[in-house]
């Protein structure tokens, strides 16, 4: 037993960590928190610290829970390489000084082997991690916000779980066409799993965006740059996006992520009627590994 449990969790070490980038690999756990959230955000290369304008403000900066309209709500549903499947649902509601927002993020892995070393498979089983989080928003002035977000965290690995507790903190300064922003994430701890405790992925993310109005093609182009950091042992990343909305209907999107072994480019689409919104998300990858889908259903209210 004891080759048996060493080799599910070298397994699962090897696709999670694979999926999210290899940051601070040696150092924490939670892969599946350092994962993009909503077909926007990916596909502008997660440089959304300071324009997050849904209900993905509680993952990414919660003081951006101010931007775009009063109510709005997201589902999200990602296949990463390697089997990695996530579901995100969030929401949030401002008012004139708070902002108030909920997040559900699940991500699984299917259908992995269970086997002795050496021996045939024996069964096969589902690895499964999960976040719920309360995000609280608070406008300072008319140009700047911060926020909070507290968040439950669960992980299960065969027979094996553990629970902790993360915070998320962000600030927001938004004049004109110009925004920056700046968040810390996953600051907390988790419970022992089996016998050793799971150190959280807590990160440093800042940034800034501006937009053009371009008024003779009925269009906006927002463009903008992140700083992404895995506190203990990540790599930095400078992550770059742009969008170009047509007639608040059409938006195509593209980004870059520097630093990663696995990807770099990313790029999308979406389309927008009335009260809802409707984006996809292509991420290639490297090394013959395939690519990543991430559809993302949205309401404005």
């Amino acid at each position: 037993m004891r080759h048996l449990i060493k080799y599910i969790v070298i397994l699962l070490a090897v696709v999670t960590v694979s999926n999210a980038q290899n940051d601070g690999a040696g150092n924490t756990g939670l892969a599946f928190l350092k994962l993009g959230i909503t077909s926007r955000s990916i596909a502008m290369g997660e440089a959304v610290v300071g324009n997050s304008f849904d209900a993905s403000a509680t993952h990414y900066n919660p003081a951006a829970l101010f931007n775009g309209s009063k109510v709005n709500m997201v589902f999200m549903h990602n296949e990463q390489v390697l089997g990695v499947r996530t579901e995100f649902l969030a929401g949030k509601i401002k008012f004139n000084k708070l902002a108030l927002g909920f997040s559900l993020n699940n991500t699984s892995v299917d259908n992995i082997e269970v086997r002795e070393i050496p021996g045939s498979s024996i069964g096969e089983f589902t690895a499964q991690n999960f976040a719920m989080g309360v995000s609280l928003g608070y406008k300072v002035n008319e140009n700047l916000s911060v926020g909070l977000t507290g968040k439950f965290l669960f992980e299960k690995i065969y027979v094996d779980n553990a629970s902790g507790v993360a915070l998320d903190l962000g600030g927001l300064y938004a004049k004109d066409k110009f925004t920056l922003g700046a968040a810390i994430t996953n600051l907390g701890s988790m419970s022992q799993l089996r016998n050793e405790s799971t150190k959280l992925p807590s990160a440093i993310r800042f940034g800034g965006s501006y937009y053009f109005d371009l008024l003779g093609i009925s269009s906006r182009l927002i463009v903008a740059a992140d700083g992404y950091k895995v506190m203990d042992g990540g790599k930095f990343h400078a992550n770059t996006g742009a969008e170009l909305l047509y007639k608040d209907f059409l938006a195509l999107r593209v980004g870059y992520q520097s630093g990663y072994e696995n990807k770099s480019i990313a790029a999308g689409i979406g389309l927008k009627y009335k009260a809802f919104a409707l984006d996809y998300a292509f991420v290639p990858y490297k090394y013959s590994l395939g690519s990543s889908h991430t559809i993302t259903l949205g309401t404005n209210f």
